[in-house]
């Protein structure tokens, strides 16, 4: 087991496919400033996947278990993609983890009430499925271009699509925890107006920040979100965006 001797640790959960070892540069980024801890699932990169998490409920039970062994006092929470969804539901059951939450970081994901997986096709081959989900911008391009990694990480991506096409968000009470949302101007997997209902979903403090980019733009802008990730909170701030997948009579 590991224990952390801090005040606070940032967890990263990762987008459908990834692990612990995704966002690198980011992770050794906040890193400067906190200890950080990446989830890898169950059954990760392996060709049976049959022990990983195959529900968002049971993503998040793999998550709590983790905070929990950690030892630390305060956690902030980091999901991208399918990763924010799992990072929302950890959120909503922090009575079951000791650490205080004390922000939640959400990025390239509409909100829970709008997630769904229809752009991705699931019922086909598996070359369909990673048309689909390479159109779409949904796992980082190095993934797709190299057959090694591609075969590596192809179980771990279908389960976890399959795990995200099954989640219906289920209405409850507003987080009271602080809330940070990322998104990409250029995201058609998460378009900026899904992005900005988040704002729903805590009645404490939401911060919205748009960047320029598609699914994955936050290898584009490493230090911005660092800062952001890491920084006391202020008041809520909305920023300005543009985007071609905004609809212009939405106003922030």
């Amino acid at each position: 087991m590991t224990v952390i001797d801090s005040e606070k640790v940032c967890i990263f959960i990762p987008f459908a496919g990834g692990s612990g070892l995704s966002f690198e540069t980011l992770r050794r980024a906040v890193g400067t400033c906190m200890p950080v801890m990446g989830v890898t699932y169950k059954g990760r990169y392996q060709k049976n996947v049959t022990q990983a998490p195959d529900t968002v409920d049971a993503m998040a039970n793999e998550v709590i278990t983790l905070i929990d062994s950690l030892g630390a006092r305060e956690v902030i929470i980091f999901g991208y993609s399918l990763g924010a969804i799992v990072a929302y539901e950890v959120a909503r059951r922090q009575h079951e983890f000791a650490p205080r939450l004390t922000r939640l970081v959400v990025a390239a994901c509409r909100a829970p009430q709008l997630f769904n997986c229809a752009q991705v096709t699931l019922d086909d081959s598996e070359d369909v499925f990673v048309q689909t989900v390479s159109k779409f911008g949904a796992i980082p391009d190095f993934m797709l271009k190299h057959s090694a990694a591609k075969n590596r990480m192809l179980p771990s991506l279908i389960k976890d699509f399959q795990a995200a096409a099954l989640y219906r968000h289920v209405p409850g009470d507003q987080l009271g925890v602080p809330m940070l949302v990322l998104g990409g101007r250029e995201d058609p997997f998460a378009p900026v107006q899904d992005v900005m209902a988040w704002r729903e979903h805590s009645h404490n403090f939401v911060r919205l920040a748009f960047f320029e980019g598609n699914h994955f733009f936050l290898t584009q802008h490493i230090p911005a979100i660092t800062q952001m990730i890491t920084e006391a909170d202020s008041p809520a701030t909305f920023l300005s965006v543009s985007s071609p997948y905004l609809d212009t009579s939405v106003r922030i």
